[in-house]
């Protein structure tokens, strides 16, 4: 019998959380239903990383997170609980950390290294270089106040046993050609920055390296390797070379052959060249090692990929992975659960505060970075399409960036793909979209370059061409800036409902209806039946609960543009006790209101360490957004004034007035969480769960959303016996969700073929409360799931127990197919049955809390 994937449960590992300390965890998982512990990057990773995406090896396993022999042993207690592991991998990039190995080879031996060709370096000399040279725009001022400082020193390091250049926490390594034996004896001295004749010498010595060391405020400018986004501290790997692919990968594979992990989960896999190639690569690799695995875990390995989907956009039919990490399925929950009329009204009142619509707010971001972070990515792109024209057709340097520059504002989703000569269906409707977008805007002499770029642009590069392509600068440059100029900065910047800004998501979108959600459901069970499904993870910009909370704002019963009017008034007189010369915007003012109705604790005995996570997100977030402050060139008198401000709300009667506010909206914000989980748990796909976020969660942006969790709570909520009624009149205390999870992943585990491949079919929603319900069915050979799941909690009258009191229950009732006489279905949630039949009737829900599940025997 071989192991089946129903549920995961993502761990992040680090130093204070082991792979040791799982062990204890897993008869907690095994009792609330998970198949697969879901791990966060274990390959070793630099000292201190509380995530593990900085790899400094592929080698072995990292030893803070509990090594090789961690992971056997928590392999050996999954398997005795009938459990499995997914394993996150980072293809795209390792870290510039010193303990890098491969990275200190190619600084100290420049293109002669070994590994030289494994990072995605560009060799060639630019008009700032001399020679070949890597440059690192690691400095905090320029090279020659740095050396008058006498920061840059030559230090001899005792593990490696050599000399090195030694800046703060830098170790750069010394070219051997660069060293005399005379050197060697007299080093310290000769290199002494605190002397003239020191100082010199350390100058040439600098000049002697493979690389350069420069600014970092001019890595946009200089930087000639390719970095994750625009993180200096990761550099990009070349994994479309099948010598780096086959390195790289050996360990994991191994792990995989002794059944010690069962699938992988792909980080950022849009920074890869060739996506597709890689995931066949991937799996060609996996299907050959499982024969040799043991005897009952040679099923097909699970390969899960971080990808975002723009709206309409599907992953290519080439790839052949299990599915996504599942934002796709976190913005088809959000779409469902916002009402659409509240679009207007919100539109109105953050029009008169701040940027809008966020169409214009991306085009803007992507123009910053484009000129700052990805400034020289997109000359080398216009530079190398320039040389694709003849010389006798004046196309010139600065003609192309405009018409680029048009194309890349427009693009709609993060890169395009290619087939074997040209790009995919999809991606060349994206292309086109963008193109037409252009001709809005460009000028009518620019239009024929337009053209010729969109036909560029189309074919796909020649294998063994040399160099880099024009079409691989395009992709690598494209999902990049898409990325950091939405989720990392017109997220922060477009605050009509945060509720729609998540990693994911399109804030430009407001909401879908029940008819789109279904079809969603019907296209992920033909594609991809086993993608994952999540609402939570490590990335969040803010917790599931908290995103649920925000999301009721959207009900016009909230009356939210009102009650934040009433805020904006009383609160006015605050803004004159921070900074005169910083007076805090009114935008930003919205933005923290609603960061505080999300962060709200239900537990108002919980506030004591709001203000300090608050504090550090909020940083984080004004820096993010980039208009009065940013990580570059930090305010500090404007984030004081900000952080004043919030800090004085919390002293003032507005306390009583924000959680009178929340106290409100609360049962409906409830009603949506419990709505998320019901959906996740049950709709077509395997559902994930972010650690901890079995009770409630409102966190903030990381590091607050990856805190540790209290596991010794949640195994003795675990541990009770309530029944879900009683626990919806104590559902402040989170134990209702947990519960529902369980129930839900029992249900998976008992019944596997209501989840592999069902048929689903929408079910009609007929009467006076039809919009507030989404229904469907999933049915197997011998069996069928009904689910009933309600929305716009607001309006159903819910009380403190999440009872709902609206009349319009009893005349609204679900079209079931005919033609199927099971006898009668059973609640799984309640335990209450009821006859079969085509109109099954929700009366039952008036003084209930309004959603079920039910089987059925067929």
């Amino acid at each position: 019998m071989t192991l089946s994937l129903r549920a995961t449960y993502r761990i992040q590992f680090h130093k204070d959380y082991t792979l040791y300390d799982a062990i204890l965890l897993v008869p907690y998982l095994k009792k609330l239903g998970i198949s697969h512990i879901y791990a966060s990057p274990l390959l070793a990773s630099a000292s201190g990383s509380l995530h593990g995406y900085d790899t400094i090896s592929w080698d072995f396993i990292d030893p803070e997170r509990g090594g090789e022999e961690g992971l056997l042993a928590l392999v050996e207690t999954l398997r005795a609980h009938d459990m499995g592991l997914i394993l996150d991998i980072v293809p795209n990039h390792m870290t510039t950390n010193p303990q890098n190995a491969w990275w200190q080879d190619v600084l100290q031996h420049g293109r002669g290294s070994q590994y030289a060709y494994y990072f995605d370096i560009d060799w060639s000399v630019s008009a700032e270089q001399e020679t070949h040279k890597i440059i690192l725009p690691f400095l905090e001022k320029l090279l020659g106040d740095i050396l008058e400082d006498q920061k840059i020193r030559v230090s001899y390091q005792e593990d490696t046993r050599s000399f090195a250049i030694t800046y703060e926490d830098k170790i750069f390594p010394l070219a051997p050609e660069s060293l005399s034996y005379d050197q060697k004896e007299f080093f310290t001295d000769r290199f002494n920055p605190e002397t003239v004749e020191g100082k010199s010498n350390l100058r040439a010595l600098l000049q002697k390296q493979h690389y350069q060391l420069v600014w970092w405020q001019n890595a946009g400018d200089l930087l000639n390797w390719r970095r994750f986004f625009d993180v200096t501290a990761l550099i990009a790997l070349r994994m479309e070379r099948p010598d780096v692919f086959a390195r790289t990968h050996a360990y994991v594979f191994d792990l995989y052959r002794r059944g010690l992990i069962d699938g992988l989960r792909i980080d950022h896999v849009d920074g890869l060249l060739r996506p597709a190639q890689y995931c066949q690569d991937l799996v060609q690799a996996l299907d050959t090692l499982t024969p040799e695995r043991p005897e009952n875990l040679r099923n097909a390995p699970y390969i899960f990929v971080e990808k975002i989907l723009s709206s309409g956009e599907h992953l290519p039919e080439n790839w052949p992975v299990s599915g996504t990490t599942g934002y796709d399925f976190l913005e088809q929950a959000s779409l469902l659960l916002h009402h659409s009329l509240g679009e207007e009204k919100l539109n109105a009142v953050w029009a008169q505060l701040g940027p809008h619509p966020y169409d214009k707010v991306m085009r803007v971001a992507r123009d910053e970075k484009l000129n700052s972070s990805f400034h020289k990515m997109f000359q080398d792109l216009t530079q190398s399409l320039t040389e694709c024209f003849p010389p006798e057709q004046d196309i010139t340097p600065h003609a192309v960036a405009c018409v680029l520059r048009e194309v890349l504002l427009a693009f709609p989703v993060y890169r395009t793909y290619f087939s074997e000569t040209d790009l995919n269906e999809e991606s060349r409707a994206y292309l086109s979209a963008a193109c037409e977008h252009a001709k809005k805007t460009l000028p009518v002499h620019l239009i024929p370059l337009l053209m010729a770029l969109k036909s560029l642009l189309s074919q796909a590069s020649e294998p063994g061409s040399g160099g880099k392509s024009f079409q691989d600068m395009f992709v690598h440059l494209t999902a990049p800036l898409v990325a950091k100029s939405g989720e990392d900065t017109a997220f922060y910047r477009y605050d009509r409902l945060l509720s729609r800004n998540e990693v994911g998501t399109d804030p430009a979108l407001f909401s879908k209806g029940i008819e789109a959600f279904h079809q969603t459901n019907l296209s992920r069970l033909a594609s991809h039946p086993q993608a994952m499904l999540c609402t939570a993870t490590h990335d969040h910009k803010r917790g599931e609960d908290g995103r649920a909370r925000l999301t009721v704002l959207s009900e016009p019963e909230a009356n939210w543009t009102e009650v934040v009017a009433l805020w904006f008034e009383k609160n006015k007189a605050l803004h004159t006790q921070g900074s005169a010369d910083s007076p805090v915007s009114k935008a930003d003012e919205f933005f923290f209101y609603q960061t505080l109705i999300s962060a709200w604790p239900v537990d108002t005995g919980e506030l004591s360490g709001l203000p300090k996570r608050l504090e550090t997100y909020l940083t984080k977030a004004l820096r993010e957004r980039g208009l009065k402050t940013s990580w570059a060139d930090p305010d500090t008198g404007y984030e004081e004034s900000c952080q004043q401000f919030v800090g004085q709300l919390l002293k003032t009667s507005f306390v009583k007035d924000l959680t009178a506010f929340v106290d409100c909206i609360s049962p409906a914000a409830a009603l949506n969480s419990l709505t998320q989980v019901i959906l996740r748990f049950t709709v077509p796909g395997v559902p994930d769960l972010y650690q901890g976020r079995e009770g409630w969660d409102f966190s903030l942006v990381d590091p607050d959303n990856r805190r540790p969790v209290d596991y010794s709570r949640l195994r003795k909520d675990l541990e009770g016996d309530s029944s879900l009624a009683t626990l919806a009149s104590s559902w402040r205390d989170g134990r209702i969700k947990q519960y529902l999870l369980c129930k839900l992943l029992k249900l998976r585990e008992n019944y596997p073929q209501l989840f592999i491949k069902p048929r689903y079919e929408a079910v009609t929603v007929k009467g006076e409360l039809a919009d507030h319900v989404v229904a469907f069915q999933c049915v197997s050979e011998d069996m069928k799931m009904l689910v009933i799941a309600t929305r716009f909690g607001l309006s159903l009258s819910m009380d403190d127990a999440l009872r709902s009191h609206a009349k319009g229950w009893g005349a609204t009732h679900l079209s079931l197919p005919e033609g199927e006489d099971s006898g009668e279905w059973k609640s799984i949630l309640w335990g209450n049955t009821f006859k079969n039949s085509s109109a099954f009737g929700l009366d039952y829900f008036y003084g209930a809390v309004p959603f079920d599940v039910l089987i059925a025997s067929r």
